[in-house]
């Protein structure tokens, strides 16, 4: 071997170790979601961990998922006793990167207050200082991030679409009532997305909420579990999900106040 070859060998190798280390830092966060000066309140249904000098933000969060968890889990039919582990981190950052790594800090939203991972949930403080979320709107996702667990656990196949209408349905996230007027409805192929920003951007979050209202006044609760249990649209309903989708759109357009009621 050439002693040129032998050092284009060594210079790609040093290139190779130098991608592997960046990889293994950039996930660092993402394998462990737990800071090291986290504290833990432990209910009959969740465990909150929190970080030192958020008890209060993390009292209320307890508070609120230990008073609704019996109901969300009553509505979606769950008998299972695994309780939600909640991580609550001081700063949006803290959260971005236990996401996805230290990578998201380049393009994570500023409305991204929360999420899950499988059946664990992850949210920013109440009192984290956002320009895009007040105290109040922070501590509503609580509740929604509990009910992806939960989604998950019975159906880790739950289309998003799906996933976030049930969520916000249960916790009660009312979109604006001028929604229609502010953004367009999304397509049915819109209702594909599984990306969460991309979800956001098409406000996917209110528009779901609606259909999934919509689901619920129409054909009642119980078809709605069947569909989050794994059921086909035409086994439910004897309709395609687009004909259903169609269906919600022509209603959704002259009935809003009522599906926002």
């Amino acid at each position: 071997m050439t002693y040129k070859m032998n050092k284009k060998l060594k210079y790609l190798a040093a290139i190779i170790i130098t991608l592997i280390f960046a990889l293994i830092l950039q996930y660092i966060p993402v394998w462990n979601l737990k800071t090291s000066d986290m504290k833990v309140m432990q209910g009959q249904y969740v465990d909150v961990y929190y970080q030192s000098g958020d008890d209060k933000g993390a009292k209320e969060v307890y508070n609120l998922l230990e008073s609704t968890a019996k109901e969300i889990r009553d509505k979606l039919q769950y008998t299972n006793k695994n309780k939600t582990k909640m991580y609550i981190y001081k700063e949006q950052k803290s959260l971005h990167i236990r996401k996805a790594g230290f990578i998201t800090l380049l393009f994570a939203p500023s409305w991204y207050i929360g999420d899950n991972k499988k059946d664990v949930a992850l949210m920013v403080s109440p009192y984290a200082k956002l320009s895009s979320h007040n105290h109040d709107s922070i501590l509503s996702a609580a509740p929604h991030e509990l009910i992806h667990t939960i989604n998950y656990q019975i159906n880790p196949k739950l289309s998003y679409w799906l996933d976030n209408g049930v969520a916000g349905y249960l916790s009660k996230q009312t979109p604006p009532k001028d929604l229609l007027q502010m953004a367009k409805i999304p397509s049915f192929k819109d209702t594909k997305i599984e990306n969460e920003i991309k979800f956001g951007n098409i406000n996917g979050y209110g528009y779901s909420y609606l259909y999934v209202g919509y689901l619920d006044k129409t054909y009642g609760w119980d078809k709605v579990v069947r569909l989050v249990k794994g059921e086909s649209y035409s086994t439910v309903f004897s309709k395609s999900e687009e004909d259903i989708y169609n269906d919600w759109v022509k209603y959704l357009r002259g009935n809003i106040s009522e599906v926002l009621s």
